[in-house]
């Protein structure tokens, strides 16, 4: 199923205007913690910071999303952010390993870098994690960059555009010659004010509405989709970025 805002705003429209795919990584490439659960690496997390120890706000306390975690430990001083951020790269990197991956994922990536697009991962889960995954899949050779979480400043993780512009930015590109794939608000409002044509992903039962609401150009429940609009839109094959380009453990 697809929506889009208008005919200029479809899937196909969206494709044939763009070099670059930029893919969120928890939900459109996988679900990181597929294997182990969200709560139980958020329960993780807060064991770790115990013995460090960090008084953590309440907040915390019940917190399933580690993501969350984060932020609110994050905000507590740059020395505990430090840490936060050093201990969730590691279990996010153990979750990542037995991560499931999202049907069509794979394809899209090959598809993508097959029609000469390129593939840049941006995400607020750490680098070093997307890098395993992508290594044990077999797919780094599709992927230009990763632009990740590394960094422990919370501020910066979607739906801040920052880690967006970032990546439109290595690729020398201009905004209007990419599109953002993700399947969160936080995505959809990271993309456009990147300036980037947002396809959100609907994985999940009532996600269509709520991306179509914070604003996403179009919306599928298919990444298949979006591989048969690169099938019908091929281009020029592009260089990839020198070793000086690259992003975070890529060559």
């Amino acid at each position: 199923m697809t929506t889009a805002r208008d005919a200029g705003a479809s899937i196909e429209g969206i494709v044939q205007r763009s070099a670059h795919v930029l893919l969120d990584f928890d939900g459109p490439v996988c679900a990181i913690f597929g294997g182990i659960t969200a709560p139980a690496v958020a329960e993780q997390f807060r064991t770790a910071l115990r013995l460090v120890p960090v008084k953590m706000p309440p907040a915390v306390r019940d917190a399933n999303d580690p993501l969350e975690v984060f932020r609110q430990v994050a905000d507590l001083g740059p020395e505990i952010a430090e840490t936060a951020q050093h201990i969730l790269t590691r279990l996010e990197t153990r979750a990542a390993r037995a991560a499931r991956a999202t049907p069509g994922s794979s394809d899209l990536m090959r598809t993508a870098h097959a029609t000469g697009h390129t593939v840049t991962i941006v995400s607020n889960n750490s680098s070093v994690a997307i890098a395993a995954y992508l290594g044990d899949h077999r797919l780094t050779r599709y992927v230009t960059a990763i632009v990740g979480r590394d960094d422990a400043d919370p501020a910066l993780m979607k739906p801040s555009p920052y880690r967006v512009r970032v990546a439109v930015s290595q690729l020398d590109a201009k905004p209007g010659e990419a599109f953002f794939v993700g399947d969160s608000p936080s995505d959809v409002v990271a993309g456009k004010l990147a300036g980037v044509a947002v396809i959100g992903f609907a994985n999940k039962p009532g996600k269509a509405a709520q991306l179509d609401e914070a604003g996403a150009d179009a919306v599928t429940t298919r990444l298949a989709e979006i591989s048969a609009a690169l099938h019908a839109t091929p281009r020029v094959a592009l260089p990839r970025l020198s070793a000086r380009g690259a992003v975070h453990g890529l060559p």
